[in-house]
């Protein structure tokens, strides 16, 4: 017979491979050629990074999923008929909460369930810390991303605690020159090809010794020029900067207008950056006058008003000594 620590043993082991096996199918989202989405960077809160990331394209997603919808329903409304329209708003009434939500919740859990390709945003493994990606099926992520750096440039709202900065991926391919230049060609073809434009080529690289920065700087910059002559390299103000990240074996594309505007997609620096700077004591008292038009009198007028009263009182002290 087995003793009671055998057993115990045996049972220790069974939970460690099952241990083993989760954490091996919480890992098999990686990162690979062919995706698009979000690139996300973090300091050492890779948890709160993810959530916050969530929270924030959500947000931003639905918003715009709710004005196409609104969109779309004001277009079409002619063409309902008054019995139709009648109908739907009694099943919308007979809904009460309890089945809203219910339905939500349904809908939430097939969302879950449903493979990865078909997700509008899943977190996949890159390897490296601090460098998450979130795959997205949203066709054009730069145009969600520009709303959300507008609308907190805007506002100065800070909405995220551990995401730092993020950037919209269009093309993910494998780390090889001739890959990474063709498939910028066809990227490129998009943002360069019609008007001329200033551009800047950012390169970052992690865990990643194979590629070269002045090669691959150049060779970008050669088909950028190739696709329209009266496009120019401008490394402080450009109109587009092409953000070239290498992580391990694979390369990640990224195209971000007003890059710098935007405090290189850093979304806690845009939020902290002020717009109105500190102005010289000439410029506030410009403001001022500018304020109270009344009191704008010009200080030469001044000093003449003041030098004339000075001497009517000398004139009238005279006068008084004179007669006392």
């Amino acid at each position: 017979m087995e003793t009671r620590s055998a057993i115990n043993t045996r049972k220790r082991n069974s939970k460690y491979v099952v241990n083993r096996n989760d954490c091996k199918k919480r890992k098999q989202f990686v990162l690979e050629p062919g995706m698009t989405g979000f690139l996300c960077t973090c300091n050492f809160h890779e948890r709160g990074c993810v959530t916050d990331a969530y929270r924030l394209l959500n947000l931003f997603a639905d918003e715009k999923s709710d004005m196409n919808k609104e969109f779309g329903t004001s277009s079409t409304s002619n063409t309902f008929t008054k019995k139709e329209t009648d109908k739907s708003l009694e099943d919308d009434e007979d809904e009460d909460i309890s089945t809203a939500l219910e339905k939500e919740i349904n809908e939430l859990r097939t969302e879950r369930e449903m493979p990865l390709p078909s997700r509008k945003f899943q977190v996949v493994d890159t390897g490296v810390k601090n460098m998450i990606f979130i795959t997205s099926t949203l066709p054009n992520p730069l145009e969600l991303v520009t709303k959300i750096v507008s609308k907190l440039d805007a506002t100065k709202e800070q909405c995220t605690r551990y995401l730092l900065r993020l950037l919209p991926i269009e093309v993910v391919c494998k780390a090889y020159m001739d890959n990474i230049k063709t498939k910028a060609s066809e990227l490129f073809e998009k943002y360069f090809a019609q008007e001329p434009k200033t551009f800047s080529i950012v390169f970052n690289r992690r865990s990643n010794n194979s590629i070269k920065r002045d090669e691959i700087i150049e060779d970008l910059a050669e088909i950028i020029l190739k696709k329209n002559p009266g496009n120019k390299a401008d490394l402080k103000n450009p109109d587009i900067a092409v953000i070239v990240e290498v992580i391990r074996g694979i390369c990640l594309l990224s195209i971000a207008p007003n890059y710098y505007k935007f405090k290189k997609y850093n979304l806690l620096e845009i939020c902290n950056s002020t717009k109105n700077k500190a102005t010289p004591k000439e410029e506030v008292a410009e403001l001022t006058n500018e304020k109270n038009p009344e009191e704008n009198i010009d200080t030469t007028e001044k000093q003449e008003n003041y030098t004339s009263d000075n001497k009517n009182l000398d004139v009238q002290i005279e006068e008084k000594e004179q007669v006392n």
